[in-house]
């Protein structure tokens, strides 16, 4: 606004409230003061909603930033595991699992009881083979069973115990254990072609 546009303005706000009574001019003034109040308030609460409003959306960010790293971090360490496992599995890719029971067993002195090392089936999933057997032992004592167990899992060979079934019998007046032990070995294997897989 020029200047001679704001003294027009000034000239006629003065002889507006120059012909006021005092009792108008009070109201006015107060009118004045009352809407310039409300309105630095409105922009005050306006300015306040929009710093709470960026404020939080910053704190989202940054939470899910966190988040993010912390899925990442837990991705790099688990990519670093699996490449670990796929290394020791590839380590024992000459060995299968019947010969490496049997190894198992005389290194626990139980190779007699030892009946059997049976292969009941085969499934894939990627790269990763999952070769289950039903590996039997007959007449076997407590701590023999324990200490072929002990041999089994600590080896580094890569299976897992599924299962046990375990009875005790009895015979000429020795107890013993009969097992059947489902054992799962894995093997490293060249990734199915898209889509095929699943069991062989």
């Amino acid at each position: 606004m020029n200047p001679a546009m704001l003294e027009g303005v000034r000239a006629r706000f003065n002889d507006l409230v120059g012909t006021m009574s005092e009792r108008d001019r009070s109201l006015f003034v107060g009118l004045v003061v009352f809407v310039v109040i409300v309105t630095l308030g409105g922009v005050t609460w306006l300015g306040r909603g929009r710093v709470a409003d960026a404020r939080s959306r910053v704190s989202a960010r940054r939470a899910a930033l966190a988040q993010v790293e912390a899925l990442a971090t837990e991705h790099a360490a688990a990519s670093r595991e699996a490449a670990s496992i796929e290394e020791r599995i590839k380590a024992r890719a000459g060995e299968d699992l019947p010969a490496f029971m049997e190894k198992a067993a005389q290194r626990a002195g139980v190779a007699t009881s030892l009946a059997s090392v049976r292969e009941r089936e085969v499934s894939n999933e990627g790269n990763l083979q999952d070769k289950r057997y039903a590996v039997e032992l007959k007449q076997i004592g407590t701590q023999p069973f324990a200490e072929f167990l002990h041999a089994v899992e600590t080896d580094g060979y890569p299976l897992k115990v599924r299962s046990a079934r375990i009875r005790s019998t009895a015979a000429g007046g020795v107890k013993s254990l009969n097992a059947t032990l489902e054992v799962s070995a894995f093997r490293v294997v060249d990734a199915p072609a898209e889509g095929k897989g699943g069991t062989p």
